[in-house]
């Protein structure tokens, strides 16, 4: 790692630590309050220094607060001067100045100095008028964020995101907008239960076995893709974390090992039906009585917002960025469940769509029937870790 890159890791790392310090919502929350009241007063020049001395001495979180005290930027100090002196003078004369906003546009600095214990006192109540909605909104915020960070599989996912930082733009991109707007990953996670052997089929980047990694929990996951760039990315962000392999193969004639889980999320739109049916039936060879085969596809049979979703499959091939046999092939997802169902498969569909690609579905298939005592072990398995 050269100097420069090592000096952006340790910025990176020390911002990090002053966003998470006293990140508890209410202290969140009363740094804002204490951060607007500071920028509505006349201290030109020492809102910095109050605002961390302030957070230093009430344990409170120092950039929130200075962000508030931003509430005082030029364009609004005319009107949050006006509205401070006046209200100051009210308080300690009872009576209102003929004054003018204009008046703070012309100069402000002068009027802060004539009147400054006007607008000390006014601005206190100023700030807090501003300050107490955004300290509840922020309240709002981190509470919902903190409530997520509990979700393993949530937190799971974040952790994941931040270990593509390294890798080229178009895939850092691509990993951070894949994780935060296809629900995939939220809905197959926790499914892969503890001590599980995951084999992802078609797994581009890495991105399932990265998530089903950082659960709780001990976790195998083996990633088979053709496409040697992402997993070259894949391996990368997955530094550190035992478990994982990444390996080059094509997914129709590269053997899979016995396994508890096989995912294949948007795979089998790429191969001929035949090659579809091949790769199913070799899935079903690999997983024994309680295994599970999770596929999401598109539904070739729906119309509407799902042609969107069929389209941007497409387009990902005909640029590159998803290698295929030329055109995609959306089967009915009616078509491919009695598939599965047929290869000795218990079968439960739900949708797992997001908003910008409609018309997915989850095929969650139980090798074995439902009263099978395998499968019932392994469901329990399940259960016991996920509650």
């Amino acid at each position: 790692m050269t100097l420069a890159a090592r000096a952006r890791a340790r910025l990176r790392a020390w911002w990090e630590k002053l966003l998470a310090e006293h990140a508890a919502p209410n202290r969140l929350a009363l740094a804002v309050l204490l951060g607007a009241i500071v920028g509505c007063t006349p201290l030109f020049g020492l809102h910095f220094f109050l605002c961390v001395g302030l957070a230093v001495l009430l344990r409170l979180n120092k950039v929130a607060m200075y962000a508030a005290a931003n509430v005082s930027i030029p364009p609004l100090v005319p009107l949050l001067g006006f509205a401070s002196v006046q209200l100051g003078e009210r308080m300690r004369h009872g009576r209102w100045l003929t004054l003018a906003v204009a008046d703070f546009r012309r100069d402000a600095p002068a009027l802060a100095g004539r009147f400054f214990v006007d607008w000390l006192a006014g601005g206190v109540l100023v700030g807090a008028a501003i300050g107490v909605p955004l300290a509840a909104v922020v309240w709002a915020i981190a509470r919902a964020r903190r409530r997520a960070a509990a979700d393993p599989v949530h937190a799971a996912i974040v952790a994941a995101s931040r270990r593509y930082r390294a890798a080229p733009r178009p895939m850092r991109f691509y990993a951070w907008f894949k994780y935060r707007l296809d629900p995939c990953y939220r809905a197959i996670a926790p499914l892969v239960p503890d001590g599980a052997f995951l084999v992802d089929l078609g797994t581009g980047l890495g991105m399932l076995p990265l998530v089903t990694s950082l659960l709780p929990g001990e976790r195998r996951a083996l990633g088979i893709d053709w496409d040697g760039d992402k997993l070259a990315a894949g391996r990368r962000a997955a530094e550190g974390l035992p478990g994982i392999t990444l390996m080059e193969g094509d997914v129709r004639t590269v053997e899979i090992p016995r396994c508890d889980v096989i995912t294949l999320v948007d795979v089998l739109h790429y191969y001929e039906p035949e090659a579809q049916r091949a790769l199913l039936a070799r899935c079903a060879a690999a997983l024994g009585e309680g295994g599970r085969l999770l596929i999401r596809e598109g539904d070739g049979g729906r119309r509407g917002g799902a042609r969107f979703t069929r389209s941007v499959e497409g387009a990902a091939v005909r640029v590159g960025w998803n290698r295929g046999e030329g055109k995609t092939r959306f089967r009915p997802v009616d078509e491919l469940q009695r598939e599965v169902e047929a290869l000795g498969f218990t079968v439960e569909r739900r949708a797992v769509a997001g908003r910008l690609h409609p018309g997915n579905v989850l095929l969650h298939a139980i090798r074995g029937s439902a009263e099978n005592p395998a499968e019932q072990k392994f469901s329990k398995k399940f259960v016991a870790t996920n509650e």
